[in-house]
């Protein structure tokens, strides 16, 4: 799971993994919930990026009718 900056969740994921089995049920249910935000983020941030592109292409054809 690399996003455009570069950033590998699969690492994160798999420590937060290790932390959920390591600290027992109330633990597990924590760092699952952690896992779940961070795959949430990073599923926001490409968004993000996805709209910032379009965003750009947007004002380009703009610029480029009145201009």
């Amino acid at each position: 799971m690399l996003s455009e900056n570069n950033l590998d969740l699969e690492i994160a994921l798999r420590k937060v993994h290790e932390l959920s089995m390591a600290e027992g049920d109330l633990g597990y249910a924590y760092w699952h919930e952690v896992g779940r935000l961070l795959r949430r983020a990073a599923g926001m941030q490409a968004e993000i990026d996805s709209l910032s592109k379009e965003l750009e292409r947007c004002r380009a054809m703009l610029a480029h009718k009145t201009g």
